[in-house]
């Protein structure tokens, strides 16, 4: 009978996995990369080819135009409106990542005079993952089979007069590269025909700032500047894309989303999709302002794990333009799902009125970089603050904890890493204190379950007595029972306080978890030897090619933490504090339960292997430690159990000599005793119902 609810349950818990395995497949299938860190006219390492005299990169020959776009240089006849640029493909490079975190900026950008777009944005504090040498791009060209590269922060399409839709995403803008005073800017310029008459000219103007690493700030300002130069007022909505190629972390659940923020009675409120889900809907409505009325659009954003690229409309003095925004979509480009980094936004602006010979100005500032939490929190970045872009972090956290206590864990491994000089001795260190803190807790749930065990081993008799003498009434055997528990100070769920150590560490294992996806200080951080970033599955040997396991999916590495992590929490299960049992007393039903759970336990630690497989190696490192403590704690208690002498005598029998169950406190009911009377109650109302039934 013991071997087969043993079997039992191992085949439930091998069912469970297998299950979840196959669902998580479905749900988060390894996405494609499709995003290229050159650009065409570029080199490898994404440098430009050639910078002309005017700080332009130029490449001659025209490039295909997509399907769907309309060819919008040339001079449209019969007075149908269409765009005016060049016939050049040219690059204006701003910033530089000289320097790293030395740089005078934050990023280095390639900006192309195709739809006055970005083509890459280079960060100057981060690094690739595993080179430290190559910069990390945030923001990179898609290529594609047939037409031109997708890019960010392109200029899709001008509709005019509710009825005229220009297409502007082919359009190759006149570039020209300015010094400011406290920075560089590349103006692009085009016109808007109706015939051979200009309509309206367009000036778009991309400013980036000097900005030191001490100010945490990386942004960019975008200006449109629409001029209507034509004899009457005509009605404009321009529309816009957001970012373009931005990468997974590697991570096996999916941390590619765009991002919506508006502000309701005074606080933001976010919309978040990740692309996967973007992909099998083709679109996705963020924010529609004719839906959310008096809910101004605050700001919309792209962006993976640790990085953002967040773009707000802004007025001149540099505050959120609210009301400027009348939709935000998330759109996938190609329409597969399968191919992740071409999703983006779609952002249309509200319909501007420009009377002849007037402008309009369209401002944008744009945050590129990491999410930061230091950045987005300190106060001297008012406007960060009043925009809480901390709701891309902790929109991240889950709701599987609480926020405060990810934050605390941020803060505490941030803390113990400026002391330790590493994030895996931090994780350590953490091991350390949350068991010091949890031992009190620990030694006596477990000492207190062995004394109930014996308890409930020398109650027997008593309980076989009982059970005689009302024999067929089960109601009143439970009643007695229960009496005979409250008489003698015994719990009966004291039994389960074992668990509640590792109850309490839950909360701390996902806070741990979302901390590791939502603090950028943790990327790329090594431990020692073969665990070289703690935010990802560690990698102990490298396949010469991917391996396809069944249930798991495709494997390109080995991953030695896991197995540890099992190994040591079977050690931990088997130094757990067991009593001797008596071999003159019956084993009661709640004893043979509790033996049961301890022989499945050790086999569970194996089921754990596969369930932590692909977890980030920080996780896996803190479970696996906080087993090895965990496993001394289990020898130093035994020790202590053995000192107590709460362990029965060898070949004896009744409980053991040490201190016995408490009594009952003096005074009124505990709240067991409560809990039972009103038990007692309800079954007797129940009796009294079925009596009255049966005389009828």
């Amino acid at each position: 009978m013991e071997n087969k609810n043993f079997l039992r349950a191992l085949f439930w818990a091998l069912l469970f996995f297998l299950a979840w395995q196959m669902i998580a497949v479905r749900i988060w299938p390894p996405v494609k990369p499709t995003a290229s860190d050159s650009d065409s006219g570029a080199t490898a390492d994404g440098t430009p080819a050639s910078i002309s005299t005017n700080g332009t990169e130029s490449t001659n020959g025209a490039q295909d135009v997509p399907a769907g776009d309309v060819a919008t240089n040339n001079n449209a006849s019969n007075g149908a409106f269409s765009a005016q640029g060049t016939d050049a493909s040219e690059t204006v490079v701003l910033g530089s990542t000289e320097g790293g975190e030395k740089s005078p900026f934050r990023m280095r950008l390639k900006l192309s005079n195709q739809g006055a777009s970005i083509s890459t944005a280079t960060l100057s504090d981060h690094w690739k993952k595993g080179d430290a040498t190559k910069n990390y791009i945030l923001l990179a060209p898609l290529h594609r089979e047939r037409g031109n590269p997708w890019k960010s922060l392109t200029l899709d399409r001008i509709t005019i007069d509710g009825e005229h839709r220009v297409d502007m995403r082919s359009l190759k803008w006149t570039a020209e590269k300015r010094e400011e005073n406290n920075g560089e800017s590349a103006v692009f310029t085009a016109t808007v025909n109706a015939g051979d008459s200009p309509v309206l000219k367009l000036t778009r103007t991309f400013t980036l700032p000097i900005q030191a690493a001490e100010t945490l700030r990386s942004d960019l300002q975008i200006k449109l500047e629409i001029e209507n130069v034509s004899a009457q007022s005509h009605n404009v909505i321009v529309v816009e894309r957001g970012p373009i190629g931005l990468l997974s972390q590697g991570t096996f659940m999916p941390d590619q989303k765009v991002y919506a923020a508006w502000r309701s009675e005074g606080l933001i409120e976010l919309e978040a999709m990740i692309f996967k889900e973007i992909g099998k809907s083709k679109e996705y409505s963020l924010y529609a302002a004719d839906k959310q009325p008096g809910e101004s659009l605050e700001w919309y954003a792209g962006g993976n794990l640790f990085f953002t690229c967040t773009i707000c409309p802004v007025d001149a003095e540099g505050k959120a333009q609210n009301g400027s925004v009348a939709q935000v979509q998330g759109i996938d480009l190609d329409g597969d799902a399968a191919t992740g980094e071409d999703v983006t936004t779609e952002v249309s602006s509200i319909q501007h009125s420009i009377a002849p010979g007037d402008s309009k100005t369209l401002r944008q500032a744009v945050y590129l970089g990491s999410k930061n939490r230091e950045a987005f929190s300190h106060p001297s970045n008012s406007d960060y603050l009043s925009r809480d872009y901390m709701q891309q972090i902790k929109e991240g956290y889950g709701s599987c904890t609480f926020s405060a206590l990810t934050d605390l864990m941020i803060i505490l491994l941030n803390w113990l890493y400026t002391i330790t000089g590493n994030f895996g001795v931090a994780i350590i260190c953490l091991v350390a204190l949350v068991r010091t803190l949890l031992h009190p807790i620990t030694k006596k749930t477990q000492v207190n379950m062995v004394r109930m065990q014996q308890s409930m081993g020398a109650l027997q008799p008593k309980m076989e007595e009982i059970k005689k003498r009302h024999a067929g009434d089960n109601a009143k055997i439970q009643q007695e029972i229960m009496k005979l528990y409250r008489e003698e100070g015994v719990n009966p769920m004291g039994q389960m306080l074992g668990c509640l150590p590792m109850f309490l560490q839950m909360p701390i294992w996902v806070a741990l978890y979302s901390s590791l996806r939502n603090n950028v200080a943790m990327r790329g951080e090594p431990f020692v030897l073969w665990i070289t970033d703690l935010t990802t599955a560690d990698c102990f040997y490298h396949f010469s090619k991917p391996i396809n396991v069944p249930l798991m999916g495709e494997m390109t590495c080995f991953h030695l933490l896991p197995i540890l992590v099992g190994v040591m929490m079977f050690a931990q299960q088997k130094l757990m504090p067991r009593p001797k049992p008596d071999p003159n007393v019956k084993k009661t039903p709640q004893a043979e339960q509790a033996e049961q759970m301890q022989k499945i336990m050790p086999y569970m630690s194996f089921i754990m292997i596969f369930l932590f497989y692909k977890f980030p190696s920080g996780l896996n490192l803190y479970i696996m430690t906080s087993s090895l403590v965990g496993a001394a704690e289990q020898v130093y208690i035994r020790k202590h159990i053995k000192k107590k002498d709460l362990e029965p005598p060898k070949g004896g029998s009744g409980p053991a000599m040490g201190k016995g169950p408490k009594k009952p406190k003096a005074g009124g009911p505990s709240f067991l005793q409560k809990l039972q009377q009103k038990a007692e109650d309800a079954q007797k109302q129940a009796k009294q119902r079925s009596g009255k039934k049966d005389r009828r």
